[in-house]
C-alpha cells in the first residue's frame, strides 16, 4: 500500500442477528441478507469494524480480501492520518454500524473508558452517536436518566419494570441526531432505523429487556452491577442536537455532534464538493440518501444509500459528486475543525458546545 496515498476502501458488509431486528436493511437499503447466510432477524449490519468479532474485509480494488486489521498492522499511519489514535489494543478507534430495531432494545448503558479498564474489560468505553436514517409513526429514542435519579431509586425502578418513566422519550423523526455519551442510559425504540458511529467497543450492560426472551424461551441476562458501576448518576440526560451548518462550496454542510473521539457531519450535495483534509484525519463516509461518485488518492467509485467507505487518513482530499446527502465521520481537532470553523460562520460558541454535549 502506498503510505502517501492509499485512497479509499470500500468493505463487506457483517450482519448480526439480534432478537429485536426486523427487515429494513432490505426493504430500505437493498441489503442481501440471504446471500450473507445469516440467521434472522437481523438487528445491525457493521459497514467498517477493526472488532476482534467483526473486521471488515475489503470488497473491491487491488486490496480486495484484506482486513481493515491487516492494512492497520501493515502501515496504521497511512489509514488514520495524523491525529487519531489507535485503541490500546492496537485497534481502528471507530465502528459504524446501522440498526434495525423492529422491536424496542433493552434498556441499556456502556461504559466509559476509565469504567472499562476498572472492571477489567476487554474493550474499551462506548460513547456513539445517532442518526435516524428512518422511522415509523409514534417511534422514540429513549435516552439518559433525570438527574435527580439515584441508584436505590433505578433499582426499584428495574426490579418493578418501570425505569423507563425515569428517562426523556424523544420522537424518532428523520434527521434527528443524539450524542450518546458512555454512562447514559437509553434504548431505541420499535420502528427505528438509525446510523451509528461510535468508539471502537462491543460493550454493553443490559438493565432491562421488557420481560423478552430468547429462542429458547429464556430470559436474556442482566448486568446489574456492571451497569450501576457504569452509569453517570446525576448528568443532565442527552437530548437531540440542533445542528450548526457552515459555508462550502457545491455542499450544505451541517455539523451534526463533535466530541474527543469523532465528529458527525451532514453534506447535502448540490453540486461537486472537496474537502481538503491535510492528511489529519481518515473520513469515513455513509450515503444516507442518493447516489453519490467518491474519489480519493486516485480511486473511485459510486455509493448508494446505505453504503459506506473510509478515505484513507493519507490522502489530503476527496472530492463528492451527485444528488443526495452524505454523513461524514472523522476524528476531529476540535478547535480548528468545530470550534473554528462554526466561529467563521457566525455561530455562538455556547451553541457549538452544545454539539458535544459537555465534551468540549
Amino acid at each position: 500500500m502506498n503510505r502517501m496515498n492509499p485512497g479509499l476502501l470500500r468493505f463487506h458488509d457483517t450482519f448480526e442477528k439480534r432478537i429485536w431486528g426486523g427487515q429494513k436493511l432490505r426493504t430500505l437499503f437493498n441489503k442481501d441478507i440471504a446471500r450473507a447466510r445469516v440467521a434472522e432477524p437481523i438487528g445491525e449490519d457493521w459497514l467498517i469494524s477493526d472488532h476482534l468479532s467483526a473486521e471488515s474485509a475489503v470488497s473491491e480494488g487491488t486490496l480486495a480480501g484484506l482486513t481493515l486489521r491487516s492494512l492497520i498492522e501493515r502501515d496504521a499511519r497511512a489509514v488514520l492520518g495524523q491525529l487519531p489514535q489507535l485503541t490500546p489494543r492496537g485497534r481502528f478507534p471507530l465502528l459504524l454500524k446501522l440498526i434495525d430495531a423492529a422491536d424496542v432494545l433493552s434498556v441499556q448503558v456502556h461504559p466509559d473508558d476509565d469504567c472499562a479498564r476498572r472492571l477489567g474489560e476487554p474493550d474499551i468505553g462506548k460513547t456513539e452517536m445517532w442518526h435516524v436514517l428512518h422511522a415509523d409513526k409514534g417511534s422514540e429514542l429513549i435516552c439518559g436518566l433525570q438527574p435527580e435519579v439515584t441508584p436505590k431509586k433505578l433499582r426499584e425502578s428495574v426490579e418493578d419494570g418501570t425505569v423507563e418513566r425515569l428517562m426523556p422519550h424523544y420522537a424518532a423523526v428523520e434527521g434527528l441526531s443524539l450524542l450518546v455519551p458512555a454512562g447514559a442510559v437509553h434504548a431505541i425504540g420499535a420502528g427505528v432505523m438509525l446510523a451509528e458511529i461510535q468508539q471502537n467497543s462491543d460493550l454493553t450492560y443490559r438493565l432491562y429487556d421488557w420481560n423478552r426472551v430468547d429462542d429458547d424461551g429464556k430470559p436474556r441476562p442482566l448486568h446489574l452491577d456492571k451497569a450501576f458501576n457504569a452509569i453517570h448518576f446525576g448528568a443532565n440526560p442527552p437530548c437531540p442536537v440542533q445542528p450548526l451548518t457552515y459555508d462550502c462550496t457545491g455542499a450544505r454542510c451541517s455539523v451534526l455532534a463533535a466530541c474527543p473521539y469523532f465528529a458527525a457531519e451532514l453534506i447535502e450535495l448540490n453540486g461537486r464538493f472537496r474537502r481538503n483534509t491535510d492528511g489529519r484525519s481518515f473520513h469515513i463516509l455513509l450515503v444516507k440518501t442518493g447516489a453519490i461518485q467518491l474519489s480519493a488518492g486516485g480511486d473511485e467509485t459510486t455509493l448508494n444509500s446505505g453504503q459506506a467507505a473510509l478515505v484513507c487518513g493519507a490522502s489530503p482530499q476527496f472530492e463528492l459528486s451527485g444528488t443526495g446527502a452524505v454523513l461524514d465521520y472523522y476524528v476531529p481537532d476540535i478547535a480548528t475543525d468545530i470550534i473554528g470553523r462554526l466561529q467563521t460562520a457566525g455561530h455562538a460558541l455556547e451553541n457549538i458546545k452544545s454539539l458535544g454535549g459537555g465534551t468540549f
